[in-house]
């Protein structure tokens, strides 16, 4: 939508002298004791009256209350806009941010075309406006929008809200970001997941739909490769163009991915620009060149308090619905939810993605060692949500919980992982390419908070202990360590400190993949800058299936998703891939004679192998990359029952062996790491 910031200056101290607006955007970030120019508070009746209060949505903001002095007060109070004239746009919406708390009246929105700027507003005739003001008591910010001013734009007029209590009721009311848009465009939706598509080939289709008025030159839209965008869904381009005689026509086009590389992951986003005029509204696109059957898709979020409206100081219902949203949106496999209390609001939300999808939820959280906890219901809990048709569940369990029964001392598990929140760990085998199956382990991770050196330590502890346990359990494995870190893998937000408490687990077998030098200047914590601690690292098995960039930061969450500070989280979510392809997904194979080869995995340029049979004739090892290339062919003599060979060509990654002699044939992997 565009946005109009044309204001005229204060002429006269007296408020019924201020200028007429042309356009009004008050975020009332100036309203310490006085309210903003043109703004005036009337009261009609009682001893309270709109005041400026600094806890507004985004900083300061305004409010009335009719209680003060422990008491309940009769009040009517009207806070009053400047003078407005909106004539120059042809579209002009209203919208506010509001919330209330305690039981009372709800506010009204009012407009007059004959107020004289000043005195008693009942003197005037004031029209009832439209407005889906938050419910009674509900106590979370609401962006209330859609309030249509075109009929009264070729005027000018005041709007206000009226403000009553009781002397047994009153309701306390915050207002703030006050916004006149000049709305031409609607669109939906405002996030497109084109899937993926391989090299050189367009993938599917997706549409969208708007209705544009006012274009009096064109109405156009632009996409930047690989996705296109289309008319009619035949012929694509990077741009599409729609003359006035659209104008206030529903339409319906279409957008694509059509990558030229493969193992790539897209994003990017739909202008809109109206009579050369670019608008702000958008659709964000995600899309890939990574094979969606041989690829494993993982999401990590911490959800604030979710389920908790007191702690998360957010509406629950709106929590679950933005999750549901961003949940569908993205298509994610694997889900790795933190911060998470309402058990059943999980449930809900694996419910809405459709019979395929199931979650899990640690029986334990911080001071709750189990369900039967008197705590567990309030704790702050970690949870999975998975696609069945991808992951099948092996198990789930505590890392390090079974010590809660012998140590609860300083520097023991239990309290180096918050008191008990340890992580959620779920092993896993997934079906992937042609029903072939490889296995995970993914270990789910809520530090402890707090930039503090004694917080710092507990990690430090913890990432230790968690380190050593998980390569004691699965050694060799596809190892997973995601969630909220609640700090960084290169350097530590603790101030007078610079090594990350997580170096020991970097320096023992886990490469990480959100390192802030690998995501400069950005963040994973709303409101902060530098301040990556939401992240994900891998073992080295894991890290050969990772396609290089894969893994983003999710910041088109917080643009689309309405409310999504309020109500869905203070952090932004994680997106990741691994490409398990062929032959990466598959057992090693035999042929029906079988061979009795060992490799040493991983290791570095040093092939190792370990021959268990006495072989009378020599035995051909072709060493080929994941595109069939062989980049070596070496023969082992007969009788030999171990060898090495340096292959300096063999960089970081997984190689196919390609082993045999003139009556037996197997293929092995070689990690190189």
């Amino acid at each position: 939508m565009k946005f109009i910031y044309i204001t005229l200056g204060l002429l006269f101290f007296h408020a019924a002298s201020f200028a007429q607006l042309t356009a009004l955007n008050e975020n009332f970030s100036t309203c310490i004791s006085v309210l903003p120019g043109g703004w005036t508070s009337y009261n009609v009746s009682g001893i309270d009256e709109w005041q400026c209060n600094t806890s507004g949505y985004s900083g300061a903001g305004v409010s009335m209350n009719g209680y003060s002095a422990s008491s309940y007060h009769a009040n009517q109070d009207w806070l009053i806009s400047p003078q407005l004239n909106v004539s120059a746009m042809s579209n002009p919406i209203f919208s506010f941010r509001a919330r209330t708390k305690y039981n009372g009246n709800s506010l009204v929105l009012f407009l007059s075309q004959n107020y004289s700027g000043s005195g008693d507003p009942n003197l005037a005739t004031w029209i009832p406006m439209p407005a889906n003001f938050p419910p009674i008591n509900s106590d979370a910010w609401t962006l209330v929008n859609g309030i249509v001013l075109q009929a009264y734009a070729s005027q000018n007029f005041y709007l206000a809200f009226r403000y009553t209590s009781t002397n047994t009721a009153a309701a306390y009311w915050r207002l703030d970001d006050c916004l006149i848009t000049d709305d031409n465009l609607q669109i939906e939706p405002h996030f497109i997941n084109t899937h993926w598509a391989s090299s050189l080939t367009p993938g599917n289709a997706a549409a969208f739909h708007f209705t544009c008025n006012a274009i009096s030159t064109n109405f156009q839209l632009d996409v930047a490769p690989p996705f296109e965008l289309s008319k009619d869904g035949l012929s694509y381009g990077q741009q599409i163009q729609y003359m006035p005689s659209s104008a206030g026509i529903a339409q319906t086009a279409y957008v694509r991915i059509h990558p030229t590389q493969n193992q790539k992951v897209y994003r990017s986003a739909i202008q809109c620009t109206l009579n050369g005029i670019h608008l702000s509204d958008s659709i964000f696109l995600l899309g890939t060149s990574l094979p969606d059957s041989q690829t494993l898709k993982v999401f990590t979020w911490n959800m604030r308090w979710f389920g908790d409206p007191i702690n998360c100081a957010c509406d629950t219902a709106a929590s679950r619905q933005n999750a549901v949203q961003l949940f569908q949106d993205i298509d994610a496999d694997l889900y790795c939810l933190q911060e998470v209390v309402a058990n059943n609001e999980i449930a809900a939300i694996a419910n809405a993605l459709g019979p395929n999808y199931q979650y899990l939820i640690s029986p334990f959280g911080s001071f709750a060692n189990s369900p039967a906890d008197p705590d567990y219901a309030s704790a702050q809990k970690l949870a999975f949500i998975y696609n069945t048709h991808r992951i099948q569940h092996w198990g789930d369990f505590g890392l390090l919980y079974s010590t809660i029964a012998t140590d609860t001392s300083t520097n023991s598990g239990y309290y180096c992982f918050s008191s008990g929140r340890f992580p959620y760990v779920l092993q896993a085998s997934l079906t992937l390419d042609s029903n072939t199956k490889d296995t995970i382990i993914i270990a789910n991770l809520h530090a402890k908070a707090i930039s503090d050196i004694p917080s710092y330590n507990r990690r430090q502890c913890a990432a230790t202990k968690m380190t050593d346990s998980l390569n004691a359990l699965f050694p060799g494995k596809n190892v997973l360590v995601i969630g909220d870190y609640n700090d960084y893998l290169e350097g530590t937000d603790v101030s007078g400190l610079s090594v990350s408490p997580y170096d020991y687990l970097l320096q023992h077998g886990y490469t990480g993949i959100t390192l802030p030098s690998k995501f400069p200047n950005q963040t994973t914590y709303i409101g902060s800058a530098n301040h990556m601690i939401d992240n994900i690292a891998c073992s080295q098995p894991l890290y050969a299936h990772y396609p290089d960039s894969s893994c983003f930061i999710m910041n088109e969450a917080a643009k689309y998703i309405l409310n999504y500070d309020i109500n869905s989280s203070d952090h932004l979510p994680l997106m990741t891939y691994f490409q398990f392809q062929t032959p990466n997904a598959v057992a090693d194979l035999k042929s029906n004679h079988g061979m009795d080869i060992d490799i040493k995995n991983p290791s570095d340029n040093m092939l190792s192998l370990c021959v268990h049979q006495d072989y009378e004739q020599a035995i051909v090892i072709c060493i080929r990359n994941l595109q069939g290339q062989p980049i070596e062919t070496i023969q082992l003599s007969p009788h030999v029952q171990s060898a090495q060979y340096y292959i300096p060509q063999a960089k970081p990654g997984l190689y196919l062996l390609d082993i045999g002699d003139k009556q037996q044939h197997i293929f092995k992997k070689w990690l190189v790491k």
